[in-house]
């Protein structure tokens, strides 16, 4: 990477005089930490100075006071010539968080006069662009009134500043460091991570502490990291450490002494500047280093050359920033570069992920869009980042590994907004859509640039398949213009393109016979791993957008995948779906003629996953590229069967609110998944429904699944009646095979052109009634199993929830060196998956060697799997190890005798390596497995099942350790509980207290118990803080403007604040009283006390829901609200209801049944007992 220098020329050159000299006699201190000297002025001010830290660079000083309150950075203002390279999104109006390109460290070294100093970035803090009145464009440099040799006893240093991710995206980073600083409010652990902390050198004389220098002077000399201004006052003060995750926020030192984080342009934090003291040449004429008595002294005898602060880099940077090494090269006629800026453009490639064999995966090839050759790091990173969170979607997730993932580095003259020239020419047309434009430049077939350009040169020079170009892109091919082309979309499954914007848009083509198959996708948008889902969505999948307008005639409906017209629910393609999850046919919009089977759907709504018609279909499209798939098993669900939403005429109401209303339903009967502790104690005689939906894959072999429901305890066994029989049950159920595969969009199809949705499908549904007599005990959950012929698990009852891990793919050679080209993708598999993958043989021009990592458990986050490729041209001798023979056991699996290459990987059957074995599971020796159970047996670091057979453990992993756990909530002044469990085993591991609040109060820069803040329309105060990021909180009232006119209130779970996630756990007292004008309340489930006269005289109230977690209803809590018609329980924690809760009035309204009790009957039962109703 290159970064230019530009010299800023600081006049601190030593004086010559012809004149003589009287020098005064002078010593050379010893400087220890504590010491403090006095040097230099500020408004007309000496400066007191104290060493906090000697480290490799010196003594560490830090001045003893805060010198001014000045803004870090100023927004973005009118110079439209900022040198700065990255000042746009919230740098515009918050200021920049890059310390080399801050206002701060150009004015902290400078020595200018008024008005005067050089602004490195050409941003000025001027008025208007800093808050308040803190503009400081017009002050002297810090320097200033800082005398020649007081300026040469500041030693210039380099030094490590930590960067941010504009800076790191775009490759302004330097050494090893891999990770962001992790946000820690407490000086003790700030500095967490720091030495991984992505950073880059800065060489300057005066600078900010940064947050290990501040975390040394707590070391050192505890509370004096805590600064005070000039009044003896505690004033927080500014650190030079960004706030690495963000592109604006600064972190700074409190009056409390915390780590905070602001907004660079606020002016109100002090500045504390530092300097290393030259302490070879620092001598002193006065003082003996105490507080009361400081050294006063320079370095009058140092001969200093001026020096420079760099500046940042530029964007225009002509050099590539990637390899070479691996590239394509075009010849783009004037059709495709008519202006000739990119006639023969050089296209480094790289690959992100490549699992298998070229021809074995589906290949997504992705070029970049407004990158210059500069920015190609980023380009890079960039694709990473979009494909690793793409793959956390179904059903993307589970193909994860079956991508080949290239990177071809398209680079531009200028920045996509920029507005100068591109590589593909994209605009962004009226309607927010992004086209190739034919006409920006006059290049005719640009948008044909994929099939006829990119993708057959890739094919024939980095594919496996190594198909040599059919065609020249130049000329018009004799006969179909298009069909010489068809081939590329069989071996390239998706073209996608990622712009370098931070605008949001996005847009899919899709027509194989006319050669569109590319989707384009912004890089940095505030959802642009979303819309690069979405928009996958599209060109892999086929799925169409469930926002769109219109109607879907008959012929439209066969080729639809998930959209419709149809609204009889005995005749819609998914009805065997309706019911399953959020599967409800409803309007895409109010009005609308358009079908979804569900309004939750990120082909909707980015703000969702794929929805269950999606993922199935999705799933469907996928097992057509690759050929390992056979089954289709969607996540199954547990719920109480109550025949609602259970024939199809349940499912005639097409309007948004139906949907929403089966959605409460459904939520409010789950057992499984997050809901499984919703099964109680209550549920005797009551049906429960075990359903999934299962597809399929073949056409030839129809399939025959089991499935297994029991109640299970918490310990593990299963429940049982009276008489001590068990409380389970089993069904099979016959899978059809799927007739219509071959009209399903097969391989090498331009176009899924019809099929029937219900080809290979099956709707499974086992229902089971408690007895009556069943002994269930709390803690009891629904278990389940569903199994193939071979008493394989397909899914269970912790498939829902279960663990994912990373795995991250590495490509090197022999030498463990790195192979150039290759970035390394990462995706997600579940936990305790064993990996097995058959690498591609080459890759680029390496041959494969060996793989480490795969076939064992993958159990830990950040697994690596690392393929070795040598040069073909490398010799390379066998150097073979025996694999002795090993009879199979209960646990293990056995082996013939074999040999093994330790350097190539490969098999052979005798010592000289002269026979090799090709099939690797021919020596194999299948062990017959363990006969465990399904209870969890544990100890206090681990869990596991035990083999019936030989006892030995199976499945044994360490404890997953779940946040903390809110037992009881601390009030003001009784401690609160809390615990730490396994999530897979739910042996208690932790348990601790929780300090009582008590009365608090703080600066007004942090988060503190007592703190009011507003969310919404309603006003919240701060009751406790667990940890850095996790605290509880109350509602105690409405916004004024509110108070009046609020008709509906909705309590949420969290009500967040300044980055600390907030659990609601109270309604204050006299919260909503007078709210004359509510109408409907829901309280959230994380709420445990209604206080008192919460809701008193709202006397229009009609609907209450009462939250899962309510224990206590107060005196006076409802009050006057006569009016009431149905109150709503969701969960059975009520405790104390007081008995002036409500008026007699509102009782005798209960007794009678015209207020009617909803939901639990636990607590209904509990609540008319308290108030006195029979």
């Amino acid at each position: 990477m290159t970064k230019k220098i530009t010299a800023i020329f600081l006049a601190l050159c030593m004086a010559i005089s012809v004149l003589p000299m009287t020098i005064q006699a002078a010593s050379k201190p010893d400087i220890k930490v504590g010491d403090y000297v006095k040097m230099g002025a500020y408004n007309n001010a000496s400066i007191l100075w104290r060493c906090v830290s000697i480290d490799n660079n010196g003594p560490l000083m830090l001045a003893d006071k805060i010198v001014d309150t000045l803004a870090y950075d100023a927004k973005t203002n009118d110079n439209s010539n900022s040198k700065s390279h990255s000042r746009s999104y919230k740098r515009d109006d918050y200021g920049s968080n890059y310390w080399k390109d801050s206002n701060m460290r150009s004015w902290l070294n400078s020595t200018a006069a008024e008005g005067k100093v050089d602004w490195l970035c050409g941003n000025p803090p001027k008025d208007g662009y800093v808050s308040g009145v803190g503009a400081y464009n017009e002050k002297a440099g810090f320097l200033n009134a800082f005398s020649k040799s007081e300026i040469a006893a500041m030693k210039t240093v380099t030094q490590r500043s930590l960067v941010s991710h504009p800076e790191y995206n775009k490759g302004i980073v330097d050494g090893d460091a891999n990770s962001d600083l992790l946000y820690y409010t407490d000086i003790s652990e700030a500095v967490a991570n720091y030495d991984s902390s992505y950073f880059e050198t800065t060489t300057e004389k005066v600078f900010l502490l940064d947050v290990k220098q501040a975390n040394a002077v707590w070391k050192n000399l505890k509370g004096y990291y805590v600064a005070y201004n000039n009044d003896g006052m505690a004033w927080p003060y500014w650190l030079r450490t960004p706030v690495t995750d963000c592109n604006h926020d600064m972190r700074y030192i409190s009056s409390s002494g915390q780590v905070g984080r602001y907004a660079p342009w606020y002016s109100d934090l002090g500045v504390r500047p530092a300097f290393y003291l030259d302490s070879e040449y620092f001598v002193t004429t006065s003082g003996s280093g105490s507080q009361s008595s400081p050294y006063i002294g320079s370095a009058p005898n140092k001969q200093e050359d001026d020096y420079t602060i760099s500046e940042p880099a530029e964007d225009a940077n002509p050099d590539w920033n990637v390899s070479t090494e691996q590239s394509i090269q075009l010849t783009l006629g004037p059709w495709y570069s008519n202006d000739g800026k990119y006639s023969n453009p050089t296209i480094p490639v790289y690959t992100i992920q490549k699992t298998r064999s070229d021809t074995e995966n589906m290949v997504v090839v992705v070029c970049g869009e407004g990158y210059t050759k500069s920015q190609q790091g980023k380009f890079i990173n960039d694709v990473k980042r979009l494909w690793q969170d793409a793959m956390k979607y179904e059903p993307y997730r589970s193909y994860a590994d079956r991508f080949n993932v290239y990177a071809l580095c398209t680079a531009s003259e200028s920045t996509f907004d920029n507005g100068g020239s591109t590589f593909f020419d994209v605009i962004v047309d009226k309607y927010n859509s992004p086209v190739i434009s034919n006409n920006l430049h006059g290049s005719q077939w640009k948008n044909h640039i994929f099939e006829r350009c990119i993708g057959p040169e890739f094919i024939e020079k980095i594919h496996d398949a190594h198909i040599k170009k059919k065609c020249d892109p130049n000329t018009i091919p004799s006969g179909s213009e298009y069909e010489p082309y068809y081939y590329v979309h069989d071996y390239i499954a998706q073209f996608a393109m990622v712009v370098n914007t931070k605008s949001d848009f996005g847009g899919a083509y899709n027509n194989r016979e006319y050669g569109f198959h590319y989707f384009i996708s912004p890089s940095d948008s505030y959802r642009a791993s979303k819309t690069f889902a979405h928009e996958f969505g599209h060109g892999l999948l086929g799925l169409g957008d469930e926002y769109s307008n219109g109607y879907l005639l008959d012929d439209k409906e066969l080729k639809s995948l998930n959209l419709s017209s149809v609204e009889d629910p005995e005749k819609i393609k998914w009805r065997q779906l309706l019911g399953f999850r959020n599967t409800y046919t409803c309007r895409n919009a109010y009005g609308s003629k358009m079908l979804v089977s569900s309004y939750e759907c990120i082909m909707r709504d980015t703000n969702y996953q794929f929805c269950e018609v999606c993922r199935l279909q999705g799933f469907k499209r996928m097992s057509q590229l690759v050929k390992d798939v056979d089954l289709y098993v969607a996540t199954p669900e547990v719920k109480e069967y109550t025949g609602a939403y259970s024939k199809p005429s349940d499912f005639t109401d097409l309007e948004t609110s139906s949907y929403y209303n089966y959605t409460y339903n459904r939520n409010d009967r789950l057992l499984s998944g997050n809901s499984k502790s919703r099964f109680n104690t209550n549920m005797n005689g009551k049906k429960i429904e075990l359903r999934t939906v299962i597809q399929n894959i073949s056409d030839k072999n129809a399939r025959q699944l089991k499935f297994k429901m029991w109640i299970k305890h918490s310990d593990g066994s299963v429940a049982t009646d009276s008489s001590g029989n068990p409380l389970q049950t089993v069904q099979t159920f016959d899978i059809p095979v799927w007739n219509d595969k071959a009209n399903f969009w097969p391989l090498g199809a331009l176009d899924h052109i019809k099929s029937d949705f219900n080809s290979g499908l099956k709707s499974c549904s086992l229902i089971y009634q408690i007895p009556s007599d069943a002994q269930l005990k709390s803690g009891d959950t629904v278990a389940f199993q569903v199994l193939d012929e071979n008493g394989n698990v397909l899914a269970d009852d912790n498939t829902e929830t279960q663990r994912y891990t990373t795995v991250s793919i590495q490509y090197k050679f022999e030498d463990g060196s790195e192979i150039p080209n290759t970035a390394g993708g990462t995706f997600t598999v579940p936990y305790g998956t064993k990996l097995d993958l058959t690498p591609a043989k080459t890759l680029y021009d390496y041959e494969f060697i060996k793989v480490d990592g795969l076939n064992k458990p993958i159990v830990s986050d950040g697994t690596v799997v690392t393929y070795y490729y040598k040069n073909k041209n490398e010799e390379h001798t066998h150097n073979l190890t025996l694999v002795a023979a090993k009879a199979a056991t209960c646990t293990t699996a056995g082996n013939s005798a074999y040999y093994t290459c330790d350097g190539c990987d490969k098999w052979f059957a005798d010592a000289t390596g002269s026979v090799e074995i090709t099939d690797k599971t021919s020596v194999k020796i299948p062990a017959p497995g363990h006969t465990a159970g399904t209870e969890w047996k544990s100890d206090d670091t681990n869990h596991w099942h035990e083999c019936s057979r030989c006892h030995d453990k199976k499945d044994e992993a360490a404890h997953s350790t779940s946040e903390w756990i809110i037992d009881t909530a601390a009030t003001e002044t009784a401690e609160g509980a809390k615990h730490k469990e396994c999530t897979v085993c739910k042996k208690v591991l932790e348990t601790a207290t929780i300090p009582a609040t008590g009365s608090s109060h703080t600066n007004s820069y942090g988060v503190y118990v007592g703190m009011t803040y507003t969310a919404g329309n309603l006003i919240y105060q701060i009751t406790s803080i667990d940890t850095a990021t996790v605290g509880q909180s109350k509602v105690i009232g409405v916004v004024a403007a509110k108070k009046n006119k609020i008709k509906k209130v909705t309590i949420p779970d969290r009500a967040d604040c300044k980055g600390y996630r907030l659990n609601v756990t109270t309604i204050g007292n006299n919260a909503f009283a007078g709210c004359k004008a509510l109408e409907k309340l829901t309280i959230g489930n994380k709420v445990t006390v209604i206080g008192k006269n919460a809701f008193k005289n709202c006397s229009k109230l009609e609907t209450v829901v009462i939250g899962k977690a309510v224990k206590t209803i107060s005196s006076k809590a409802f009050i006057g609200d006569n009016k009431i018609k149905k109150i709503t329980f969701k969960g059975d924690k009520l405790k104390t209801v007081k008995k002036n809760a409500f008026s007699k009035k509102a009782k005798k309204n209960i007794k009678s049944k015209k207020t009617k009790l909803k939901g639990n009957k636990k607590a209904i039962k509990l609540f008319k007992k308290k108030l006195k109703i029979k």
